[in-house]
């Protein structure tokens, strides 16, 4: 009879799953970045702070983000002026 089938012995220990540690915020947030310039490039800009109103008012309207609505907006002149 092994010790394993005897009423006294205790139960094994149940495995636990090796979980890695989890990606610190700063290393997600580069992970982000590295993938999103793959396909974007970033733009840096001043407005005046009643257009930036107006953009976070359309924004909300719309249900977009800035970069979503910019970048409709750009597109949409590109197309009126043959650009694409």
């Amino acid at each position: 009879m092994s010790s394993r089938d005897s009423v006294t012995s205790p139960p094994e220990k149940k495995r636990t799953r090796n979980r890695e540690q989890p990606t610190p915020d700063k290393d997600r947030a580069r992970a982000y970045k590295a993938r999103k310039r793959e396909t974007h490039r970033p733009v840096s800009i001043f407005i005046q702070t009643d257009m930036k109103d107006a953009l976070v008012k359309l924004c909300e309207l719309k249900g977009l983000t800035q970069a979503e609505l910019l970048e409709k907006l750009i597109e949409a002149e590109a197309r009126n002026n043959g650009v694409l």
